[in-house]
């Protein structure tokens, strides 16, 4: 029986998805603001009773290498010849494991977190049902040159887990494909030639 447990759990396992490589020098030259970005989140709970109270700050980490590793000179300023902006709307591990629960608030300082809080049987999520194993993040962003936006998105970054397995690790890997996505979608901008 431990043997079965022992196969089903490494089977629930999905190894993380390689992030998109970008050329280290295609933003050679270009200074990029990043401030850190907003929490628009209605709560730091991400589903299965886990909460990630630093993501934004996750975020802003990542959105740094990724434009860096790009070539891109990154400052925290929101000012400058380019700005970024990013708000980090969602962030869950499937839409079924979104309900609020207690544990899906952070606990007043001082105290401890008590055991699991599951929902009754009717509510709880089918192991079968594919869509709770998707970690969901989805940013909204704006770039702004010298002051004035050019553009606006709202992306979305996606990773496969089983269900409430590595929730954290796919939501930050959910994280890291938006990320890569962001960067992808704004370095045609970037590296158009200045009209005058």
């Amino acid at each position: 029986m431990k043997s079965l447990a022992l196969l089903l759990l490494l089977a629930a396992c999905t190894p993380a998805r390689e992030r998109r490589p970008s050329d280290p020098a295609s933003l050679s030259g270009v200074t990029l603001g990043l401030p850190i970005p907003a929490d628009a989140r209605p709560t730091p709970g991400i589903g299965c009773g886990q909460v990630v109270q630093d993501l934004p700050l996750r975020a802003h980490k990542t959105l740094v290498a990724a434009f860096t590793d790009a070539g891109a000179k990154a400052t925290n300023s929101n000012t400058g010849p380019w700005v970024l902006e990013v708000a980090l709307r969602v962030a869950t591990l499937g839409e079924e494991n979104t309900h609020e629960r207690r544990t899906d608030r952070a606990p007043p300082s001082g105290t401890t977190q008590s055991g699991p809080d599951f929902p009754p049987l009717e509510q709880q999520p089918s192991l079968f049902n594919s869509g709770n194993g998707n970690a969901v993040v989805v940013l909204d962003a704006s770039l702004a040159r010298q002051g004035t936006v050019v553009w606006t998105a709202t992306i979305t970054g996606h990773a496969q887990s089983a269900p409430c397995i590595q929730a954290v690790d796919k939501v930050r890997e959910a994280l890291a494909d938006a990320v890569d996505e962001l960067r992808d979608r704004v370095m045609p901008m970037l590296k158009a030639p200045k009209t005058q």
